[in-house]
């Protein structure tokens, strides 16, 4: 994709060099409706067959990243590479608005994709059922080198605040990632409290944003930016889909436990290795170029 492909429309409304530099200075962006309806409702459509176990393509060498079986008890479901599975997913990330929202945000003529996660956050049964915890996603992907990459969180209907819209941390990914914080990043606490308390001792002008948003709307944030959602309190089904993408300049470098032992995430064993037998972060197969060409705002 590149800017030839978007109508003058669609060019309007694509980040102004004062919105890049906002996003800069906060960590998070949100689009106006950039997205039309018809390709989300297909994308709802498509996720409910995906959870009837219905595939348009098969793909085995998912193995280790997230690939929950679909359990309403489980409060949140989340599965990775959807887009490799189902046509109507893949349309929506391959959605040349959010690859090209993604270059001008980062500054980079390149976007590449790093994994995508459908996920389906259903009305809660109880207080902290469903809630996902406080993160950044830098975190996780110790072996990129890239501080630039970012996330597109994709509603598939308008999410409101009993919905357990994601909230971000504002200007996070400018703190110092020093041991106590970074001891409350993990997705899967769902002790959401604890860290506000954190916040409230050691961060006392930190900046707690809900993005709510519209269908058609898109919201993007760095990497390194402390982002989590409480759960959901509607009685509805809360569905988004997260594209993790890489700037350009993003390459893999080892990364070690404290004892030495090599990192290995699940996108790195799917993938082709490189001439040095580490994972290719240009394997086209899990990681295709989605935005190749300049981005220029003027």
């Amino acid at each position: 994709m590149n800017l030839d492909q978007l109508t003058e429309q669609q060019r309007a409304i694509l980040p102004t060099e004062a919105d890049i530099a906002l996003y800069e200075q906060r960590g998070w962006y949100i689009s106006p409706k950039v997205l039309p309806d018809e390709l989300l409702l297909a994308g709802v459509a498509a996720t409910e067959a995906f959870y009837r176990g219905e595939k348009d393509f098969e793909c085995p060498e998912i193995e280790g990243p997230a690939n929950d079986v679909y359990d309403e008890t489980k409060a949140l479901m989340n599965n990775e590479y959807v887009s490799l599975q189902k046509q109507a997913i893949r349309d929506i990330l391959f959605s040349p608005m959010v690859s090209a929202i993604a270059a001008r945000l980062s500054r980079s003529d390149e976007i590449r994709l790093f994994a995508d996660a459908l996920m389906c956050k259903f009305p809660a049964k109880s207080h902290d059922e469903g809630s996902f915890g406080w993160h950044t996603d830098k975190a996780y992907w110790p072996g990129c080198t890239s501080n630039d990459m970012l996330t597109a969180w994709i509603p598939f209907q308008d999410t409101t605040l009993d919905m357990g819209p994601m909230y971000v941390l504002e200007d996070s990914h400018q703190w110092p990632h020093d041991e106590e914080l970074m001891s409350y990043c993990a997705v899967g606490n769902k002790n959401l409290q604890s860290f506000k308390d954190y916040l409230v001792q050691k961060k006392q002008n930190h900046k707690m944003v809900p993005l709510t948003m519209k269908r058609g709307q898109l919201s993007f944030h760095n990497c390194n930016v402390f982002h989590g959602s409480p759960a959901n309190h509607s009685n509805r089904k809360r569905i988004n889909l997260a594209v993790h993408m890489q700037d350009a300049k993003n390459s893999y470098k080892p990364a070690y436990r404290e004892d030495g032992s090599l990192i290995t995430i699940g996108y790195e064993r799917m993938c082709r290795k490189d001439t040095n037998g580490h994972p290719d972060y240009r394997d086209p197969k899990f990681f295709p170029v989605l935005w190749d060409g300049p981005t220029a705002t003027d």
